[in-house]
């Protein structure tokens, strides 16, 4: 028979203990624009595992939120400056090219932002 003190220990020590951490909820996009936002957002605010719930499916599989921020930072100046682009055409109000389930936002030059359309919204799928 336990006694009611070591009971209590035991409740006080479970209640304490830290949780382990629950990942976000994943990002949903109801337009390609809100896609490629919300992605040049969590980029910018380092919110690594929203980034990735934004990333199309082929990506998503390769792709942890560990390994984007490694990359992102590894890849020095010239991926933020990626996002930041990004971000700048659509707060110019830049057109999006739709066709179909893809779209793209041209950045000037060969340079694009792809999003395509998968079952739960919209997806980041490149950033060229």
């Amino acid at each position: 028979m336990r006694s009611p003190v070591l009971a209590l220990v035991i409740a006080a020590v479970v209640g304490c203990a830290p949780r382990a951490a629950r990942p976000p909820p994943p990002v949903r996009a109801g337009t390609p624009e809100e896609a490629l936002r919300a992605f040049t957002d969590a980029l910018r605010e380092e919110r690594f595992a929203a980034a990735q719930s934004l990333l199309s499916a082929r990506w998503r599989t390769a792709y942890t939120p560990e390994r984007l921020a490694v990359d992102l930072r590894g890849a020095g100046p010239a991926g933020r400056e990626a996002a930041q682009r990004v971000a700048s055409a659509l707060a110019e109000g830049a057109p999006l090219e739709r066709n179909g389930v893809t779209a793209r936002l041209p950045l000037g030059g060969d340079r694009a932002a792809s999003v395509v359309r998968e079952q739960d919204g919209w997806k980041v799928d490149a950033l060229e």
